[in-house]
Formats: C-alpha cells, sequence, structure tokens
C-alpha cells in the first residue's frame, strides 16, 4: 500500500523530557514521532499533495487542548 493510500492512526501523545509533547502517528509501514511543529509541517506536505489529514488535524487539536497543562513557561 503506497503512503497516499496508506490510513493514519493516532497511537498516542506523550510528554517527553527535553522534547514537551510529541504524537505517535502509524501506518502500515510503521510509526513515527512528531511534535507539534512537524506535525503542523506533516499536515501542510499532505494537505499540498491532496491527501487526507484528519488524523493529524485531530493530533494537533489534542495537542492544543494538552499544551496549557504541560507549559512550564
Amino acid at each position: 500500500m503506497s503512503e497516499s493510500t496508506e490510513k493514519t492512526r493516532l497511537v498516542g501523545i506523550f510528554s517527553m523530557p527535553g522534547e514537551g509533547l510529541v504524537v505517535e502517528l502509524g501506518s502500515e509501514s510503521g510509526t513515527a514521532l512528531y511534535d507539534k511543529q512537524g506535525l503542523q509541517y506533516r499536515i501542510i506536505q499532505r494537505q499540498q499533495a491532496g491527501m487526507d489529514t484528519s488524523t493529524e488535524e485531530i493530533a494537533l487539536g489534542q495537542m492544543n487542548n494538552f499544551s496549557p497543562v504541560f507549559d512550564v513557561s
């Protein structure tokens, strides 16, 4: 199955020491971790390629909801 047709799933959102919040996305080809900026970049790249970004957008929304809890400003 090609990346353009693989279904992406949200595996989890984690607070990693030194990294802050990261999201783990999975597909048939494996899993990957993204910080907020990396996830935003993935959404833009996939949208420009005409690919579905619904899972990534849900993950970003959840990261945004968690962010105030984990911010240590």
